[in-house]
């Protein structure tokens, strides 16, 4: 079972996650995530992952996804605590490898271009 809180305060939203982050947590989470951004794209967010039991591949894909949008993730215990390492790691990675700018001539993935 998965229970996800949310708490809207004045410059940011927090949720509350509790239980195991499956498939359909996954979809349910990223519904309230999308909602937030869309109707105030300026405030944080933080998820708390209080007690979280397990995290299956697609929730940790998306909690990638969300911590690459700049939502802050809160661990408690050490499994979480892990998990959120691991996420933190593969963000850092990530943003090491991706280029800051595409100069005049220089390649995108076979798309050139020009200043």
């Amino acid at each position: 079972m998965l229970r996800i809180g949310v708490q809207h305060e004045s410059d940011s939203t927090r949720f509350t996650i509790e239980g195991r982050l499956t498939g359909p947590g996954a979809a349910e989470l990223e519904k309230c995530w999308r909602t937030v951004i869309a109707a105030q794209p300026s405030k944080s967010i933080v998820v708390n992952l209080v007690s979280v039991s397990f995290v299956d591949s697609e929730c940790q894909e998306l909690l990638v996804r969300m911590r690459r949008q700049g939502v802050k993730l809160e661990p408690t215990g050490c499994l979480m605590k892990a998990i959120v390492e691991q996420i933190e790691a593969q963000v850092a990675n990530f943003d090491e490898h991706r280029p800051e700018q595409i100069g005049a001539g220089e390649s995108d993935h076979g798309t050139v271009r020009n200043k």
